[in-house]
């Protein structure tokens, strides 16, 4: 549910009848929950300023405008309104109407991938406020700056700011902001493992809402605190039992208030969450009528940031009661509402280790109701309809991933390449594609061929299976002892065995995998037999997902590369002795362009980029993928690279009509169990604007890197058809029989990413 957003001081003095009355009715508007109707009487009033030449009444109506985007859940377009805002009132030098934009903005920002940005302009209209001694502000700016603390699990200080807010506000009288920065200060507290403080604050909370007159925001107060008390663990069955009857009555109150009011926007919250305590109470007859209530009250008020989580509801409860047909068919309703939101929600999860993701909040949606589909699948004896619900269901988990990307990366160019989507499986015959899903009680796998997708289920959820990956994963960076090898047999025993005489019969000699969560963080090259690693047989790649690579054989012959490379020690880190050699054996391979050491600078790769074209840009040089987007890089002599840079630079080529073919990452790495971090090797070609990428998950001794990439170059040179992929499981055998690298953490960790053409 969308936070309350605050307004003070937004009264415009000495301006014309008719814009005032449009500035009130959006204040009234939004004081009552309809923010899409504040919305537009706003963005009236704020064209009238404009024409008429009233600055300031224009941005403190833009502010508000803000404000009610906010709360409609569009962050995106509230912080560009709120930037262009702060811009505008520097220039007229109001010291009180900068203090209200660098507050609005701050708060907004706590919500993007910039909270400590937001920090720092909260932290600055804190300190105008004080200077001013304007109590009401500094108690407001208080409340978000405590969001914005607790946001990066900074618990201990965001209780203080919600404390000193809360207390401030009683001071000036303020009962309402008071509540909620004592409710704030609760979930936090929650947050924090303190549930004797959350509960008393909550309780405090609850008193002070006692005293105000019904309102759309004391039921919002209501709706927040019983949403807190419900993560509230009691220590004993008593105090549980307490904390269950005051959930109840603060939704029952905030569901009167509401109808009193004939405020949807609170009713389809109140009918929602009261649904939800029925549920668990196993009550799920009534527990369905009330969600059937919320989800006409969200559509009554145009919400669909509400109406989705009830479709999702009302499906999930169908299930329940064995009603397998009308659930898909409310799971495909709610994903359909979705849709032209997901970004906007997206947004209010950004990618900060600090908050869940987006995944973690909406991915079960996606994940139902593919279980669902796939259980019907296996139902059904009717071959057309059995293949068209097996995509279906791809196609939904397809979708996570794609927004997934999207949020991470901080950039919807993950959705620009779905107009462009092909039939991978009917790309190359030799390909196989699997799809793996992991669902609570089992795992299931669609390998796509020529013929068509084939089902298979692998007897271990998704739990047991992250276990698993996670060991082989840690084990296979101890490269003093072969601990990997039980996990490897027991992937492979999961994931190859099941599909080895079907691949056989269609002569498969490349595997695309297209990994999920735990599963992007391991190289499925190092499976094993019994006997032979998983390379010795097939070539591998990975792909993030089908919509997101465009599979196309490149000429190999006639390939021009940018070489970069560090060997000298830069920045804190640690030379890389080999990369002289390892460019100098490319060059040998492939004349090309290489800028080393002092010449591989920022400046410099950009300006090369920019005013030539090459086939693939090789990078040797220190660099991390990061669940944090922001601290995502690659190192220059000078600098880093960002995610950014690396599109900014590389990118242009593909406007050109000649895309990069390969970026090639060799000294990079990605932190073991970190599944947010495996994004970025994921997505850095997609970002980056190339049509694959040749990285590596964790670091490796630069040896045998030099000796592997040079070997991968080679096979390309000597058989120009020879596919990316094919020429990497060359290199990784060679580097295999190699006595000194035969431990697979010294050629498996290499995948290629994308386009394995």
């Amino acid at each position: 549910m969308a936070l309350v957003i605050t307004l003070v001081g937004m009264t415009l003095e000495a301006v014309p009848t008719n814009s005032q009355q449009l500035v009130e009715q959006g204040q009234r508007a939004f004081e009552t929950g309809a923010y899409g109707q504040a919305a537009t009487d706003w963005e009236k009033a704020v064209e009238v300023f404009h024409s008429q030449g009233n600055t300031n009444a224009e941005i403190q109506t833009s502010i508000s405008l803000a404000s009610a985007y906010q709360a409609l859940g569009q962050n995106r377009n509230a912080v560009q309104i709120l930037e262009d805002s702060l811009k505008r009132a520097g220039q007229t030098g109001d010291r009180s109407l900068i203090t209200l934009a660098e507050w609005k903005l701050g708060a907004a920002l706590v919500m993007t991938p910039e909270p400590q940005r937001g920090e720092v302009l909260l932290n600055k209209a804190l300190d105008a406020a004080r200077a001013d001694r304007n109590p009401e502000y500094s108690a407001a700016i208080l409340n978000d700056l405590g969001n914005s603390l607790a946001s990066q699990q900074r618990y201990p200080e965001a209780l203080k700011a919600y404390q000193e807010s809360s207390t401030l506000s009683q001071q000036s009288s303020n009962l309402c902001l008071a509540a909620q920065a004592l409710c704030n200060g609760a979930l936090t507290a929650t947050h924090a493992g303190e549930n004797s403080v959350a509960d008393g604050w909550n309780s405090q909370a609850l008193q002070l809402a006692e005293q105000l007159e019904a309102s759309h925001a004391k039921a919002f107060l209501l709706l927040t605190a019983g949403q807190t008390d419900r993560q509230i663990k009691g220590t004993n069955a008593e105090s549980a039992q307490r904390l269950v009857l005051r959930v109840y009555s603060s939704f029952r109150q905030a569901s009167q208030i509401a109808e009193q009011l004939d405020d949807q926007s609170i009713e389809t919250y109140a009918l929602g969450y009261l649904a939800q305590l029925y549920e668990q109470d196993g009550q799920n007859e009534t527990a369905l009528d009330l969600t059937r209530r919320a989800a006409f009250a969200a559509q009554q008020a145009q919400m669909p940031e509400a109406l989705y989580r009830w479709e999702w509801q009302t499906g999930r409860l169908l299930n329940k009661q064995g009603r397998s047909e009308q659930a898909i068919a409310e799971y495909r309703r709610a994903l359909q509402t979705l849709k032209p939101i997901r970004n906007d929600i997206s947004a209010g999860y950004g990618n900060s280790g600090a908050r869940s993701s987006f995944r973690e909040a909406v991915g079960p949606l996606f994940y139902e109701l593919a279980d669902l589909l796939l259980t019907q699948a296996k139902s059904t004896s009717d071959p057309q309809q059995q293949q068209e619900l097996l995509r279906e269901a791809r196609d939904t988990v397809e979708n996570l991933k794609t927004v997934e990307l999207e949020d991470y990366l901080c950039d919807e160019c993950a959705d620009a390449l779905r107009d462009k989507i092909r039939p991978v499986e009917a790309i190359d015959k030799h390909s196989a594609v699997i799809y793996l899903i992991p669902l609570p009680t089992r795992t299931e796998m669609l390998v796509g061929l020529n013929s068509g997708l084939k089902l298979f289920t692998i007897d271990v959820g998704a739990a047991d299976l992250i276990s698993v990956v996670r060991d082989f994963r840690h084990n296979l960076e101890t490269r003093t002892t072969y601990g990997y090898l039980a996990q490897a047999q027991q992937l492979y025993d999961w994931f190859i065995r099941p599909i080895r005489g079907l691949l056989t019969e269609n002569q498969v000699n490349t595997l695309v995998f297209v990994p999920d969560g735990a599963l992007r963080t391991i190289p499925f090259a190092a499976l094993y037999d019994g006997n032979r690693f998983l390379v010795q047989d097939l070539a591998v790649a990975v792909v993030p997902g089908l919509s997101l690579v465009q599979p196309e054989a490149g000429d190999h012959k006639n390939m021009r590369l940018l070489l970069n490379g560090l060997s000298v020690p830069v920045q804190g880190f640690a030379p890389l002795d080999f990369v002289t050699n390892e460019l100098d054996s490319i060059d040998q391979i492939y004349p090309s362009q290489t800028l080393m050491n002092q010449q591989f600078t920022l400046a410099e790769f950009q300006s090369r980029l920019r005013d030539d074209q090459f086939s693939i840009v090789h990078i040797a040089s220190h660099g991390q993928f990061n669940r944090d987007v922001h601290k995502t890089f690659v190192l220059t002599y000078d600098n880093q690279l960002s995610l950014d840079d690396l599109e900014a630079s590389i990118r242009p080529s593909q406007y050109r009509g000649r895309p990069v073919e390969l970026l090639v990452l060799s000294a990079c790495q990605t932190a073991a169990g970190d599944d947010q971090a495996a994004l970025g090797l994921a997505g850095v070609a997609i970002k980056a604007g190339a049509r694959s990428a040749l990285a590596s998950l964790w670091f490796v001794n630069d040896q045998s890197t030099s000796a592997l990439i040079t070997e991968f170059y080679r096979q390309l040179q000597l058989s120009p058809t020879l596919s990316k992929a094919r020429a990497l499981q060359a290199a990784q055998i060679k580097l295999l029989n190699d006595r000194r690298y035969r431990h697979p953490c010294y050629w498996s960790p290499y995948l290629m990413v994308g386009n394995w053409l």
